[in-house]
C-alpha cells in the first residue's frame, strides 16, 4: 500500500488485534518433568526438608524469622559462600525440630539474619545450650541496614542486584542467581532509596563495580531512586511472575544444572530456603500461582524443557497444588491459551482493491489474505474467537463500494462484535525500489492507544525476529481502522511488496506461515506469556 495513498486519503487502513497465549508455543506443547516434591507441614519443616535434600554436612547454618520475611531476602550470596543452608525458626527461640537438623549436620556456627525484633535473645541462649559457639548476629535497624551489612560480609563480586524490600517476589526470583555467582542483593523502597543502601552501592563503586541489576519494574524500583548509577540493568515483567521468567532468561548460562526448582509466588518462606538450595545445585528458579502455571512460566518452561528434564516443586499442595504438578509433568494439558478472547483479522484490500502491485504483477490483497488465513489457524487452535473481516478475495463494504465504505465497514465488524483485539495485515509500497522492512503501527488517536502501543510493540519484536526482515520500528499513524476500533488494534505493513526480493518473500507460502507465527507471538508476549 503506498504511503502517498495514506496521506491523500489521510486515513487508511487497517488494525491488527492480539493475542492470549504462551511464547514461543505456537503448537502450546505440552511440558514434560519429572516432577518431586520437598515439603513439610510447616514452611519451618519444608526448611528443612530444603536442608536434608542438599547438605549432609554444614559447618554453618543461617538463620532466619519463619514469619518476617525481610532480613532472610538477601541470605542466598552468604548462604553460597558458606556453603550454610537456610533454616527457619520462631522468633522466641529455635524450634525443636530446627535443632535437631542443626545437630544432623554437624554445624559449630550459627548465623542470625536480623536484630532481636527478628530473632530474639532466647535463639542465642537455646544455640549455646545445645553447644553452639556463639551465634554470629548480622543486622540493622531495618531490612535495608540488614541487607548492607550481608553485603558487606558477602564482598565485592564485580557487580551488585538491587531489589524492593517492600515485597519479597523479586528479591526471590533472583535469589539462585545471587547465589551462585555470590552477588550481594541490596534493598530499596519505591521512590526513595535508603541512606544505607546508598551507603553501600558507594563503596562498591569506589571499589569499581558499577554494574548494578535492578529486579522488577518501576512500580516496584522507579527510575528516578537510580539516579547517578552508571550501568544499570533492569529486568522486568508485567508481574511477579513475569519477571522471574524474565530472570529465568537472564540466568540460564550461569544457571546450568538440568534441574528447576518451582517455589510459590504468593508467600515466601517456603522459597528462601530454596533459592540456597537452588544456588548450590547451579540450578534454575521459577515461580508459579498455587493452582496453575502462569503464562510467563509455562512460556519459559517449554524452551527450558529441551536442556531441563526435573522438576522440584518446593511445598506441599496447600502452597502448589497437584494441578500444577500435572501441568509440569505434562498429564494436564494447559488451559487453552486464547480461550475467551475474541479476535478481529483483518486482511488488507480484497475484491476490486487489489492494493499495491509488485513488479512482477502480485497483488497485496493475495498477500494479505494468506497470512490472515494462517493466522486465524493458529489463533483458533489456542482456543481463540477469530472473526475475519474477509475470508475469500472480496470486500466486507455493504451495497457499493468505496474506499471509505470498506474500511468504515472493517471497523464495524470489529466494535460490533466488541472484539478484544483487532489485527490488520498489509504489505507496504514506495516508489523507490530498494525501500524495504518492516513496519508496525499504532494509532495515538483511538481510545485504546496505550494498549496498542504495547501491542505493536511486541507484536514488531517477535515478527522481526521470526521472519528477518529489516526493522523499521514502531510507528504512530492516524490510519482509520486503528484510529476508529474500540480496542487495541495495529496495522503491519509486513514488507514492501515494491522491492523485488521481499515481494517474492510476502508471496511464498513459507514466509506467510512465518509471519503468521511471528505476529501470533507477538501476541502472547502482549499478553505475558
Amino acid at each position: 500500500m503506498s504511503h502517498l495513498k495514506w496521506k491523500v486519503m489521510g486515513m487508511l487502513l487497517f488494525v491488527f488485534c492480539f493475542l492470549l497465549g504462551l511464547q514461543n508455543t505456537a503448537q502450546a506443547s505440552q511440558l514434560n518433568f519429572t516432577t518431586t516434591r520437598i515439603s513439610g507441614v510447616r514452611q519451618i519443616d519444608t526448611a528443612i526438608q530444603v536442608s536434608q535434600a542438599g547438605w549432609q554436612h554444614a559447618d554453618t547454618v543461617l538463620l532466619a524469622n519463619c514469619d518476617n520475611f525481610p532480613d532472610a531476602l538477601v541470605a542466598a550470596p552468604l548462604s553460597h559462600e558458606l556453603d550454610a543452608p537456610i533454616l527457619l525458626t520462631q522468633k522466641q527461640g529455635v524450634d525443636p525440630y530446627v535443632m535437631d537438623e542443626i545437630k544432623r549436620l554437624g554445624a559449630k556456627q550459627a548465623i542470625l539474619l536480623g536484630g532481636t525484633a527478628a530473632l530474639s535473645a532466647q535463639v542465642e541462649t537455646d544455640l549455646e545450650n545445645a553447644g553452639i559457639s556463639k551465634p554470629d548476629r548480622i543486622w540493622g535497624q531495618d531490612q535495608y541496614e540488614t541487607a548492607q551489612k550481608v553485603a558487606e560480609r558477602v564482598g565485592s563480586k564485580g557487580q551488585v542486584i538491587l531489589v524492593s524490600g517492600e515485597q519479597f517476589p523479586d528479591a526471590l526470583s533472583i535469589s539462585a542467581y545471587a547465589g551462585k555467582t555470590e552477588t550481594p542483593i541490596l534493598l530499596t523502597k519505591a521512590n526513595t532509596m535508603p541512606e544505607a543502601t546508598k551507603e553501600e552501592l558507594a563503596a562498591f563503586q569506589q571499589k569499581g563495580d558499577t554494574h548494578t541489576i535492578v529486579v522488577g519494574g518501576e512500580a516496584v524500583v522507579s527510575s528516578s531512586t537510580l539516579t547517578g548509577l552508571p550501568d544499570v540493568q533492569r529486568i522486568a515483567g508485567q508481574d511477579r511472575y513475569e519477571t522471574a521468567a524474565e530472570v529465568y532468561d537472564f540466568a540460564q548460562d550461569d544457571l546450568t544444572a538440568p534441574k528447576t526448582y518451582v517455589v510459590t509466588g504468593e508467600n515466601f518462606p517456603d522459597a528462601l530456603a530454596a533459592g540456597a538450595l537452588a544456588a548450590k545445585e547451579s540450578a534454575e528458579l521459577i515461580m508459579t500461582q498455587k493452582d496453575a502455571l502462569p503464562g510467563a512460566a509455562y512460556s519459559v518452561l517449554s524452551k527450558a524443557d529441551e536442556s531441563s528434564n526435573s522438576a522440584v516443586i518446593i511445598g506441599g499442595t496447600a502452597v502448589i497444588s497437584d494441578q500444577v504438578k500435572g501441568m509440569l509433568e505434562g498429564t494436564i494439558p494447559p488451559p487453552s491459551l486464547l480461550a475467551g478472547m475474541k479476535i478481529v483479522v483483518d486482511p488488507g484490500h480484497g475484491g476490486p482493491d487489489t492494493g499495491a502491485i509488485g513488479p512482477s504483477g502480485t497483488y497485496e490483497k493475495n498477500n494479505t489474505l494468506a497470512v490472515g488465513l494462517d493466522l486465524a489457524s493458529v489463533l483458533r487452535s489456542a482456543g481463540a474467537q477469530v472473526i475475519m473481516t474477509r475470508s475469500t478475495d472480496v470486500s466486507p463494504a455493504v451495497g457499493q463500494y468505496s474506499e471509505l465504505s470498506d474500511l468504515q465497514a472493517r471497523t464495524k465488524i470489529a466494535n460490533d462484535d466488541n472484539a478484544d483485539l483487532f489485527i490488520c495485515i498489509h504489505n507496504d509500497s514506495f516508489s523507490n525500489p530498494s525501500s524495504n522492512g518492516t513496519t508496525t503501527y499504532y494509532s495515538s488517536a483511538s481510545s485504546a492507544a496505550g494498549q496498542s502501543k504495547t501491542l505493536a510493540d511486541n507484536i514488531q519484536s517477535e515478527l522481526v525476529k521470526e521472519i528477518g526482515l529489516y526493522d523499521r520500528g514502531v510507528k504512530d499513524a492516524p490510519f482509520y481502522v486503528i484510529k476508529n476500533t474500540k480496542m487495541p488494534a495495529v496495522l503491519i505493513e509486513v514488507g514492501f511488496i515494491s522491492n523485488p526480493t521481499e515481494e517474492k518473500l510476502l508471496g511464498s507460502p513459507d514466509f506467510q506461515q512465518k509471519t503468521a507465527q511471528g505476529i501470533y507471538k507477538g501476541i502472547l508476549k502482549y499478553k505475558g506469556f
